[in-house]
């Protein structure tokens, strides 16, 4: 991963042709991740030990009930465990939903949904473009403007725009339809007496 971070680092003086590639520098990064996510799970496929996955809730009893149906389980493998912390993992999705939903039921349910779309048309993507680049053409940079405004969303928010802020949740969405590498952000605010959540 820190190699790949290496690779898409601008640097003064002349570019890499990496950079100016299009439709294949949006593959080089693909393929990246793809390389990145399948070390992961390669790492956690090799490490159940110490995972300690044998002690997860459930395990013995998925292999007793195989054992109903065939007197031989040894040929069907062994059940794999991704922990909570592999992103993206039904562990990590259910952990955040529950947290989520531990917010609402503390505070109450939202009144208010706040989204923020990225814009291709943004300065700060055009100035860091190369000449003859579009924004579609380094996603890289799409993603990085749109956390720094995320993020400056949020201080402005946390700073009391719509009062005191107690707590705050938030999704990321990548948009097909009109742009491919706009992003969107999600709100709800809750108002509780004179204080707001941001979720």
């Amino acid at each position: 991963m820190c190699y790949y971070a290496y690779c898409l680092h601008v640097r003064d003086g002349p570019q890499p042709p990496l950079f100016y590639g299009g439709k294949l520098f949006q593959q080089f990064v693909v393929d990246a991740w793809a390389n990145c996510k399948q070390r992961k799970l390669n790492w956690a496929r090799t490490h159940q030990h110490t995972l300690r996955s044998e002690l997860y809730q459930g395990l013995q009893d998925a292999a007793v009930h195989d054992r109903h149906d065939r007197e031989d389980v040894g040929p069907l493998g062994r059940k794999l465990i991704l922990p909570s912390s592999h992103m993206g993992s039904p562990r990590f999705m259910t952990q955040l939903f529950q947290d989520a939903m531990a917010i609402c039921r503390y505070f109450h349910k939202p009144d208010l949904f706040l989204t923020m779309t990225a814009n291709p048309k943004w300065p700060e993507i055009i100035h860091s473009l190369f000449p003859g680049q579009t924004a579609t053409d380094r996603p890289d940079i799409v993603s990085k403007v749109f956390e720094q405004k995320k993020k400056a969303l949020l201080k402005l928010i946390d700073n009391g725009f719509f009062g005191t802020t107690v707590a705050h949740i938030h999704t990321i969405e990548f948009q097909k339809e009109v742009f491919p590498t706009s992003t969107c952000l999600s709100f709800c605010i809750l108002n509780i007496t004179f204080e707001t959540l941001i979720i």
